[in-house]
């Protein structure tokens, strides 16, 4: 299109654009005038009119940005001559959104000039909206819903163009950020959910909202684009912790959107990139790793932190907290966070708290202590990155905290106690047992290293990690003897059982594996048949899993018996029965595993059949034995029982 032609589009648009400026601004007047409520006095509806013509000095009059207070909004506006007036009722709000929606299409230049005005930028129109935001929280409904043009001209962090105008977009910037800001922070509660899922509309916004955020540390070339309009480093930093604070205020909003659209925007805010990619296509760092980054930062400080440092650390662990379920890869840097830069309790218990819940399954949980869902997966990545080590570490520093040991939820001994146990629960799964195995040399020069005083409750904790040691071995199923896992041979058929040579598996297999090998438990075999009892999958994950565990159990079924024969041997005489009457229950669930005897016609309560064919197949020379564990296989959560039979002489043996 050639020049000329170009400019005569250009000049009939503006005139319209100014024939639509003196028709509205004639009706803003003259509703203006008629509805006294609205507006008092013809000053009002003179400036109004003013605006409508884009007057510099009457849309600057209107704008008072950072000193506006919503508790004196009436009291400022009567100080500068105006009183009732009501951005929305007076259709100044009308008319500046109006002019703001010309910001994809046309210069400022532009639309100035077909209204004949002298604005010097359209930051002062931006800072209206501010204005009209905090004095009349009611309208911000309307502000959200109607600048769309607006968000994606300043969303735009590359290109960084408003009215096609690198210059305006830096001038307005500011202005933006503060608007966005004060939409989330001047609404009455009942309002905020409608608010939330209106800025959620506006493609990009939330993401730039994140990056935001992220400016100081991770975008040179925009702080200096800024600091060359004066914008001093102070106020780029408040851009930085507005960012922060109105992500906090966004979580805190997932509470009042449906589920879907909670994680959907809890992911979004997790999984988001700290800068853009057309900035940088590159970037594979996450706003949550940022966010831990950032908490580095502020642990490296040798000096003490300013309040607004600690405000600020106390916000990083509070928007952390609800997103670190979005990505595995944050565990390590959270682990080595505790493993170096944890000299203070507060501190520490944060990181404790953290360590804990990143471990946890799924957001679904919604991250409650009592969450019974560990997750293989991110518990075995948190023990290669040190874990267990950290948590002993954090034993020994501070055991004699008078904190350390209350009877709240989140204490430091009660945090440690359900990282433990949640370790304990997959320990047998092949990805944290294969973790623990990695980390086992490290994890025992660690224990060895700690020193405590004589307090039951941190004994206990020790006591919980040598459990989880112990429980992480490979032995022959049929004589206990220790192997490396290039030693461990697999029967076969059913790939569960261990063994250490062809003999062992031979004797095994004439001793009842025979009989169980690859066959499903049936009630009329029960007494003899050796192998899983429960459960019976349908879902190929968890059975895959099931497979894992089983082998697993099946290394340590025999040294879990000799090592505690002699309780089993206690037990069963302080019930005064024979060995073979005995059903000795292994409850792998606990940590430490529990032993508990029960004579056969208890454990076989209220279940005839299966008592009838226990008693038809039982094995007068074996003792049984019912070892009982979990599996965590997504929403599964299932109960893993599997029996075994060992001949009696093996724990007389024990005991001589």
């Amino acid at each position: 299109m050639g020049s000329s032609k170009k400019k005569g589009q250009q000049r009939k648009a503006a005139a319209k654009r100014a024939q639509s400026a003196e028709t509205m601004a004639s009706s803003i007047i003259n509703s203006s005038v008629s509805s006294g409520d609205a507006i008092s006095g013809g000053s009002n509806s003179k400036i109004v009119a003013k605006v409508r013509r884009g007057n510099n000095y009457a849309t600057k009059k209107l704008s008072f940005t950072s000193q506006f207070n919503r508790f004196r909004a009436a009291e400022m506006l009567a100080e500068r001559g105006f009183r009732n007036l009501s951005y929305e009722q007076s259709g100044i709000l009308s008319i500046v959104l109006d002019f703001l929606n010309w910001c994809e299409d046309d210069t400022f230049h532009q639309v100035v000039s077909s209204v004949g005005g002298d604005l010097k930028s359209p930051a002062s129109w931006i800072d209206i909206l501010v204005s009209a935001c905090i004095a009349e929280p009611g309208c911000t409904l309307q502000i959200v819903e109607n600048i769309s043009p607006l968000v994606r001209c300043m969303c735009n962090d590359t290109e960084r163009q408003l009215f096609k105008s690198n210059k305006h977009w830096k001038q307005g910037i500011v202005s933006f950020v503060n608007l966005i800001t004060n939409v989330t922070e001047y609404n009455v509660y009942e309002d905020k959910k409608v608010i939330v899922e209106a800025l959620l509309q506006h493609e990009g916004l939330l993401t730039s909202i994140v990056q935001w955020g992220c400016w100081k540390d991770h975008r040179p070339d925009i702080v200096k684009e800024l600091k060359s309009e004066g914008i001093t480093v102070n106020v780029i930093a408040k851009i930085c912790n507005n960012a922060t604070g109105m992500v906090e205020w966004l979580i805190d909003g997932t509470e009042l959107l449906e589920k879907e659209s909670k994680y959907q925007l809890l992911d979004t805010i997790g999984t988001a990139s700290v800068i853009s990619k057309e900035y940088n296509t590159s970037c594979m760092v996450s706003y949550t790793y940022g966010l831990v980054r950032g908490l580095h930062a502020v642990a490296e400080m040798a000096r003490p932190l300013t309040t607004e440092e600690e405000s600020r650390r106390d916000t990083l662990f509070s928007i952390i907290q609800s997103l670190i379920l979005h990505g595995v890869s944050i565990i390590t840097d959270m682990i080595d966070l505790g493993l170096n830069y944890a000299p203070k309790y507060t501190f520490a218990l944060n990181v404790t708290v953290l360590s804990f819940r990143m471990t946890q399954g799924t957001i679904e949980n919604e991250l409650r202590l009592n969450a019974d869902s560990p997750s293989d997966t991110r518990i075995a990545t948190a023990i290669r990155a040190g874990l267990i080590e950290m948590c002993l570490g954090f034993i020994e520093q501070f055991e004699k905290h008078e904190s350390f040991k209350s009877d709240e939820l989140l204490s430091m001994h009660g945090l440690i106690r359900s990282i433990f146990k949640s370790i304990s629960k997959v320990s047998l799964h092949q990805k944290t047992a294969k973790a623990i195995r990695h980390q086992k040399g490290s994890i025992v020069e660690k224990l060895m290293q700690v020193h405590i005083t004589n307090k039951s409750e941190s004994k206990k904790l020790l006591e919980m990690v040598r459990s989880i040691l112990d429980m992480n071995g490979s032995y022959c199923c049929r004589c206990n003897k220790s192997l490396s896992r290039t030693e461990v041979k697999l029967c076969n058929g059913c790939g569960c059982m261990t063994y250490c040579s062809s003999e062992c598996q031979r004797d095994d297999w004439l001793n009842g594996h025979k009989l169980s090998c690859c066959t499903q438990f049936t009630d009329d075999k029960s007494g003899q048949f050796q192998g899983t009892v429960i459960p019976i999958l349908d879902n190929a994950r968890a059975a895959a899993k099931l497979h894992e565990i089983e082998i697993n159990i099946n290394m340590i079924q025999l040294k879990l018996f000799l090592d505690h024969s002699e309780t089993i041997l206690s037990q069963a005489s302080s019930l005064d029965i024979p060995l073979y009457d005995c059903i000795v229950k292994f409850e792998l669930r606990h940590c430490p595993p529990t032993i508990e005897v029960k004579k056969y016609t208890e454990f076989y309560d209220n279940f005839d059949e299966q008592m009838l064919g226990f008693v038809d197949s039982r094995s007068r020379d074996n003792i049984i034995c019912v070892y009982y564990s979990q599996i965590y296989s997504g929403e599964l959560k299932d109960c893993v029982a599997i029996q075994r039979l060992f001949p009696h002489e093996w724990i007389m043996k024990q005991n001589k």
